[in-house]
C-alpha cells in the first residue's frame, strides 16, 4: 500500500512539474458579410447587414456599432419588379417599421426612436409590402462582393387555440404552462417559428428552440403541445420559472409559417448554440440560405394569438 501511495504522489508531482502556460494563436478567419433579413405579409422588408467578428476576440459596444455595413446596394425583386432598399438609422423609423423591427429583433420600441441613443441600422423600402404566397429574391452588392438569396411567404397556418395548465406543484399555484392546439395541413414541409410576448415585454423567440416542422406529424388533425415562454438571449435562465407564465400575465403568441430553408437555418443555428461547449454535442453547421455570405433571408406568414392568465 505504501508503494502505491508513493507512486501516486510521484505521478502527481511529475505532472505539476511539467505544467506550463500554453498560448494558442487562433487565426481570426476571413471577414464575411452577415445578413439577417425578413419579409412578412403586409409589412416592409427589413435587412440588417453586418460584418462577421472573430469569435475569440472580444468586442465592445463600439465594435458592435462598427459592424454595421453602410452604403451597400440592396435590392429585393418579386413578380418582375425590383425595389432598391434604402438604409435607415433607428431614429428615422416610421411607426410600422418600428413595430416590425421590434417584433423580429426583440428590441423595445422605445429604443427605436429619435430620443434614444441605441444604434441600429436596417435596409428597407416603403414601396414594398410582403404578400402571402409570393417569392422574394434578395441581391446585395458591396465592395465587389455579391450576395443572393430567395424566400417565400408561406400560406398562413394559424393555431386553433391557446390554453393554460396550472403548475403541477401546489406550492407554485401562481405559475402556468401555456399550451397550443394545432391542426397540421396534409402537405409535408409545413414549418413554424414562434415568439411570445408577456405584458409590455418585446416578443422573444423560444429560448432553446423556436422552430417546428411537421416531418413526424404531417396531416395530424389536432395536436396539443406546451409552448415555452420566450426569453431574451444573453442572460442566465432561471430554471425554476423557465417556460412558465404568471397570474395576471397577458400573453401574445406570434405564430409564423416559414419555408423549409428558413426553418433549417434557425433549427441548425439553435442546435449549435445549445451544444456549444458540450463534450457530447454532435458537430453542427448552421445552414445559411445566403449565397456568398452568412445568415438568413426569410419570409414569415404571421398570425397573432392572445390569452390572459386569470
Amino acid at each position: 500500500m505504501k508503494i502505491r501511495i508513493w507512486l501516486l504522489l510521484w505521478i502527481i508531482s511529475s505532472l505539476l512539474a511539467c505544467e506550463e502556460n500554453l498560448t494558442l494563436d487562433i487565426p481570426a478567419g476571413e471577414e464575411q458579410l452577415v445578413v439577417e433579413g425578413h419579409i412578412e405579409q403586409d409589412a416592409p422588408p427589413v435587412v440588417v447587414l453586418t460584418r462577421s467578428m472573430p469569435v475569440f476576440a472580444g468586442f465592445s459596444p463600439a465594435d458592435l456599432e462598427g459592424s454595421f455595413v453602410h452604403g451597400a446596394q440592396v435590392v429585393v425583386s418579386s413578380g418582375g419588379k425590383s425595389y432598391t432598399l434604402k438604409e435607415l438609422p433607428a431614429a428615422a423609423f416610421w411607426p410600422e417599421l418600428r413595430r416590425v423591427v421590434s417584433e423580429q429583433y426583440a428590441i423595445p420600441e422605445a429604443q427605436l426612436t429619435g430620443g434614444s441613443k441605441f444604434v441600429f441600422y436596417v435596409y428597407t423600402s416603403e414601396e414594398l409590402k410582403g404578400e402571402v404566397g409570393r417569392s422574394y429574391q434578395l441581391r446585395i452588392s458591396h465592395e465587389g462582393k455579391v450576395l443572393t438569396s430567395s424566400t417565400t411567404i408561406p400560406q398562413l397556418n394559424p393555431l386553433q387555440e391557446l390554453f393554460l395548465q396550472l403548475h403541477p406543484d401546489p406550492k407554485q399555484d401562481s405559475l402556468f404552462t401555456l399550451f397550443y392546439r394545432y391542426q397540421d395541413p396534409d402537405t409535408l414541409g409545413n414549418s413554424i417559428r414562434y415568439f411570445t410576448k408577456r405584458n409590455s415585454e418585446p416578443f422573444y423567440p423560444g429560448y432553446f428552440t423556436s422552430v417546428f416542422n411537421d416531418e413526424l406529424i404531417n396531416g395530424v388533425r389536432s395536436l396539443s403541445f406546451p409552448l415555452d415562454r420566450g426569453e431574451p438571449r444573453g442572460q442566465e435562465v432561471d430554471l425554476d420559472t423557465y417556460s412558465y407564465f404568471g397570474k395576471g400575465d397577458t400573453i401574445v403568441v406570434r405564430w409564423a409559417a416559414v419555408d423549409l430553408s428558413h426553418y433549417r437555418f434557425w433549427y441548425t443555428l439553435e442546435n449549435e448554440r445549445n451544444n456549444n461547449g458540450s463534450p457530447i454535442g454532435s458537430p453542427n453547421t448552421t445552414r445559411s440560405n445566403i449565397n456568398g455570405g452568412l445568415g438568413i433571408w426569410g419570409g414569415y406568414g404571421v398570425t397573432y394569438h392572445r390569452i390572459v392568465v386569470e
